[in-house]
């Protein structure tokens, strides 16, 4: 059977996720539980902020392909994709990168905008790995990020010497710039990210080769199990892999 130069195009362009209404409730359920200083509860297809703010969700719309929601991601967007915690079970999947689809209004109000002087002031310094090469940090104070991140430094502390070359120097925290490929606010905009050493690490757009991303990761599993057990999840496991960075997002992992 003869098949149409539209039907083919209209494939190509299918959306790459489904997600039924059900499934997609449970998440942005789990996005309002999340952040309970910021959110307080989902109204229909809305989240309502403590203090009163509506945002549509875009629970409903049409599902849209990875790059584009990449770079106009909504609240359902931002969690169509499921953070795998835990040892990793091979290279992620083509596109598979949960945490890079954010929606940037959302994460804005609730850190405040570098680019207008309104995230600054909410920082306080943290001292990475103190015994083994201190380094001052600045750490936003929102969602106890700060003191989540101390946690990790205490229990990263405890790790075997050979894993300590990984972490120091730390590349950083706060920087108020943009993803190169998006043109968006990265995480580090928030203070809510930290690089590792960079050194060590591995970076999916220093690979020459385009098309398939071939994964390259160097950091044991043992540095981000750390991170994860407080909510950071870690751009090791991305498809567009970026193994020194770990960012607080715990919409995506579980935990305390």
């Amino acid at each position: 059977m003869a098949v149409s130069r539209r039907t083919i195009l209209c494939a190509l362009a299918a959306p790459l996720f489904v997600t039924r209404p059900a499934e997609g409730a449970e998440r942005l359920g789990r996005l309002v539980a999340a952040y309970p200083h910021h959110l307080a509860r989902l109204d229909g297809q809305v989240v309502v902020w403590t203090d009163g703010t509506r945002m549509e969700t875009g629970a409903g719309r049409p599902e849209r392909p990875f790059e584009v929601m990449l770079r106009d991601a909504t609240l359902t967007d931002q969690m169509r994709q499921a953070y795998p915690a835990g040892p990793p079970a091979g290279p992620p999947g083509r596109n598979h990168s949960p945490g890079r689809i954010r929606s940037t209004a959302f994460f804005v109000k609730m850190y405040g905008d570098c680019r207008r002087g309104g995230a600054d002031r909410r920082h306080r310094t943290v001292t990475w790995m103190p015994q083994t090469r201190p380094q001052p940090l600045p750490v936003t104070t929102e969602n106890d990020v700060a003191t989540r991140l101390e946690r990790v430094i205490a229990e990263l502390e405890r790790l075997p010497d050979r894993l300590k070359a990984y972490l120091v120097p730390s590349s950083g925290t706060f920087n108020c710039r943009t993803v190169a490929d998006t043109g968006l606010l990265s995480m580090h905009a928030y203070a809510a990210a930290i690089d590792i050493n960079v050194a060590r690490s591995d970076y999916w757009s220093w690979a020459r080769e385009r098309g398939d991303i071939p994964y390259r990761n160097r950091i044991p599993f043992e540095i981000a199990e750390v991170f994860e057990a407080q909510r950071f999840i870690w751009g090791g496991k991305w498809y567009h892999y970026d193994t020194m960075h770990f960012e607080y997002r715990p919409e995506l992992i579980g935990g305390a």
